[in-house]
C-alpha cells in the first residue's frame, strides 16, 4: 500500500536506506530526513507491506521541473513492482499539477530500470560540488 510519508516513518525510512549498501551517506542524519520530508511534502511516499515500510520515494516539485532525489526498495522485496508503483504515483501527482518533466541522478546499476519506464538521458552534464570543505 502506498501512502504519504510522515515524520513518524523516519526511523523505518532511515533503516531502509541504511540497509542498502552504498545508499546512506555519512553526512546524513535525522535532520536530513526531516528536511527532505518537509521539502518533498506530498511527494514523499512510502510503500508498506504487512506493516513494514519496504519502499520509499522523495521527489521535489521545483516549479520548472521535478527532481527525484531518493527511491529505495528493500532488497528482499525487489522485483515485485514496488518502485514502479511509487514512481507511477509520483508521476501522476506531478502530471496533475502540470509538471512536464522529472529528473534524477541514478545509480548506473539502476539505469536499465529507469530506461524501461521511458526515462532518457538529457543533453546535459551532471556536475557536483562538495560543500564539506569549502576553500578559504
Amino acid at each position: 500500500m502506498i501512502r504519504g510519508m510522515t515524520e513518524s516513518d523516519m526511523p523505518a525510512v532511515k533503516a531502509l536506506m541504511q540497509s542498502i549498501p552504498g545508499f546512506w551517506h555519512e553526512a546524513w542524519n535525522d535532520g536530513t530526513l526531516s528536511r527532505a520530508l518537509a521539502s518533498a511534502g506530498d511527494l514523499a511516499l512510502v510503500y508498506e507491506e504487512g506493516g513494514r515500510i519496504v519502499g520509499m520515494v522523495f521527489c521535489h516539485d521545483l516549479g520548472f521541473r521535478a527532481y527525484l532525489s531518493e527511491l529505495a526498495v528493500a532488497e528482499d522485496m525487489r522485483g515485485m513492482g514496488i518502485a514502479r508503483k511509487l514512481l507511477a504515483r509520483v508521476e501522476k501527482i506531478l502530471r496533475e499539477r502540470g509538471c512536464d518533466m522529472i529528473i534524477a541522478d541514478v545509480w548506473h546499476s539502476a539505469e536499465s530500470f529507469y530506461r524501461e519506464l521511458g526515462w532518457t538521458q538529457p543533453d546535459v552534464a551532471l556536475l557536483r560540488k562538495s560543500l564539506k570543505n569549502p576553500p578559504v
